[in-house]
C-alpha cells in the first residue's frame, strides 16, 4: 500500500513537471518552427540527433549509478566526475559526425560547431538525472519546471531579439542543459558524500559492457533522422519532427510511473506495474485521442508550412500510447531484476538476464524499424510520394515496429509481475472516444484559423480546456476508483 501511495504521490508530482515541461517545451519548439522553414528545423533536429550519438558513452555511468544509487550506495560524487571525463570521448565523437554530415544535408557548419558546448552539458545532466532517479526521483519535476522556464527566456530572447535562427535554438537548450544540472545536482548532494572511489569506476568499467547493450537503442531510436536527412534532405525531416514533437506529449504521461523503477529494485510488490499501468493510461489515452482529433488544428499553430504532417501527427499519437506501454514493461524487466546483485554478478547470470533481454529486444526493434522505413521510404520518394504521404508512411511503420515488439515484452513481462490493469481503462477509452469527438466538432467553432500566433493559441487552448472537462467529468461519472482519488486530492488542497 505504501508502495502504490509512493508511486501515485511521487508520479503526480514528476508528471506535473513534466506537464508543465511539455507545454514549454512546444513553445519552444513552436518559436523554433516559426522562426525555421522545414527544412532549417530538419538541420536543428540532426543536430540533436547527433548529440545523442555523442551522449551514447555515458550510458555506462548513468545505468550503474541509478542502481546502485537506489539500493543504497552513494557514488554521487564517483558518478559525476567520471560523466565529466568521458565528455571528452562525446565531444570527440559529436565533432566527428558534425563534420562528416553538415554538407551532405546543405547546411552550414557554424550551428553544429555551437552545439559542441551541449556535449559536456549534456553529460552532466545525464548524470544528475540518473542520480536523482535512483535517491529523489521527485527532484526531477521541480528541476524540468525551472529548466523550462530558462529556456523559453534564453531562446525568445535569442530568437526574437538577436535574430539568432539555428544559434538561438542552440542557445536555449544549452541554458536548460545548465540550469537543469545545477538544480539536479544540488538537491541530491547527499548522494556524494562519499570520496571518489576508483574501485567503483573500475566496476562500471568492467560491466560497460551490459549498459553499452542497454543504452544502443537510443542511438538507433534517434538513426532514423539521421538516416532520412542523408537520403532525402531535411524537409521532410523537419515536417516530420514538428508532428513527432507534438505528439511525443503523449509520453509525458509515463512520469505518473516515474517512482515504480526504483520501488521495484527495492522489492516492491509485483502487482506494481499492473496499478502503474492503469495509472499511466488515464493520462496517455486521452492525450493520445486528442492529438488525433485536433491534428491539423495544432499543426497550424506551427504554422500552414507544416500541416502536411497531420495525418502522420495522427499515427505517432497512437504509436505512443503502445510507445508508453512498452517503456513500462522495460522498469517492470528491469527493476525486477536480481542477477546484478553483489560486488561480482556472474557473466553467465547477467548474460541468462532480463538486463540482456530487454536491450536485445529494443535493439532487434531498432533495427528492424530502420531497415523497414529504408525500404518504405525508398520506395515512396521513388514513386513521387508527397511530403504528406512520406511523413504518414514513416510513421506507419514507426506504429508497427512498436506495436510488434511490445508484444515481445508482454509475454517475458508476465513471468514476473501482473499486468493486466483494471476495467478503468475501458472507463478511460469510452471517455476519449467522447472528448475526441467534442472537441473535433468544437475547433472550428471556437479556434478560427486567424489573428496573431498568441490570439489562436489561447482560441486552442480553450478547445483543449473543453475536451478536459469532458473527459474528466465522463471518468469522474463512470470509474469509483478515480472518484476516490480526485476526493483525496481535493481534501490535500483543502
Amino acid at each position: 500500500m505504501t508502495s502504490s501511495f509512493g508511486l501515485r504521490s511521487t508520479g503526480l508530482v514528476v508528471f506535473s513537471g513534466r506537464l508543465f515541461s511539455a507545454f514549454t517545451g512546444l513553445l519552444f519548439s513552436l518559436m523554433a518552427a516559426r522562426w525555421l522553414n522545414p527544412a532549417g528545423f530538419g538541420v536543428w533536429e540532426v543536430i540533436i540527433t547527433i548529440l545523442t550519438f555523442a551522449s551514447y558513452p555515458i550510458g555506462t555511468v548513468a545505468y550503474w549509478a541509478t542502481r546502485d544509487i537506489a539500493r543504497g550506495r552513494m557514488v554521487g560524487r564517483t558518478a559525476l566526475l567520471t560523466g565529466a571525463l568521458l565528455s571528452g570521448a562525446g565531444l570527440a565523437i559529436y565533432l566527428g559526425f558534425s563534420v562528416f554530415t553538415y554538407s551532405r544535408v546543405a547546411a552550414a557548419f557554424t550551428p553544429f560547431l555551437l552545439g559542441a558546448l551541449l556535449v559536456p552539458l549534456s553529460y552532466w545532466s545525464s548524470t544528475a538525472n540518473a542520480i536523482v532517479n535512483g535517491y529523489r526521483p521527485s527532484v526531477y519535476g521541480y528541476s524540468l519546471v525551472v529548466s523550462e522556464v530558462s529556456k523559453i527566456a534564453v531562446a525568445y530572447s535569442a530568437l526574437y531579439v538577436f535574430h539568432l535562427g539555428i544559434e538561438g535554438v542552440i542557445v536555449g537548450l544549452l541554458a536548460a542543459y545548465l540550469v537543469q544540472s545545477v538544480v539536479s545536482t544540488a538537491m541530491v548532494k547527499d548522494t556524494a558524500s562519499e570520496k571518489f572511489d576508483l574501485g567503483e569506476v573500475k566496476r562500471w568499467s568492467r560491466l560497460a559492457w551490459l549498459p553499452a547493450v542497454s543504452y544502443l537503442p537510443t542511438s538507433l531510436a534517434v538513426a532514423d533522422t539521421f538516416m532520412v536527412a542523408l537520403l532525402h534532405g531535411t524537409t521532410v525531416v523537419g515536417t516530420y519532427q514538428v508532428a513527432f514533437t507534438v505528439a511525443t506529449i503523449v509520453t509525458y504521461a509515463s512520469s505518473l510511473v516515474f517512482a515504480m523503477y526504483p520501488l521495484l529494485l527495492r522489492g516492491s510488490d509485483a502487482r506494481l506495474p499492473g496499478i502503474s499501468l492503469e495509472f499511466s493510461m488515464l493520462f496517455t489515452i486521452p492525450m493520445a485521442a486528442g492529438c488525433v482529433a485536433l491534428a491539423s488544428p495544432i499543426l497550424y499553430l506551427f504554422g500552414p508550412k507544416y500541416l502536411p504532417g497531420a495525418l502522420g501527427l495522427s499515427v505517432l499519437a497512437v504509436m505512443f500510447v503502445f510507445y508508453n506501454v512498452s517503456s513500462l514493461l522495460d522498469q517492470t524487466l528491469l527493476g525486477t531484476e536480481r542477477a546484478d546483485w553483489g560486488e561480482t554478478p556472474s557473466f553467465r547470470r547477467l548474460v541468462a538476464s532480463n538486463l540482456l533481454f530487454v536491450p536485445t529486444v529494443n535493439i532487434s526493434y531498432g533495427v528492424a524499424y530502420l531497415a523497414a522505413l529504408f525500404i518504405t521510404l525508398t520506395y515512396a520518394m521513388a514513386a513521387g510520394f508527397s511530403v504528406s504521404a512520406d511523413v504518414t508512411t514513416w510513421a506507419a511503420v514507426q506504429l508497427a515496429s512498436t506495436f510488434v515488439f511490445m508484444l515481445i515484452k508482454v509475454r517475458r513481462a508476465s513471468r514476473v509481475a501482473k499486468l493486466a490493469p483494471g476495467v478503468s481503462v475501458a472507463y478511460y477509452l469510452v471517455a476519449a472516444a467522447l472528448m475526441a469527438l467534442v472537441v473535433h466538432y468544437a475547433a472550428p467553432v471556437l479556434a478560427v484559423e486567424s489573428g496573431s500566433t498568441l490570439t489562436y493559441g489561447l482560441r486552442l487552448l480553450s478547445v483543449m480546456a473543453v475536451g478536459g472537462v469532458v473527459y474528466f467529468g465522463a471518468v469522474y461519472a463512470m470509474d469509483s476508483k478515480f472518484r476516490v482519488l480526485a476526493r483525496a486530492l481535493f481534501s490535500k488542497i483543502r
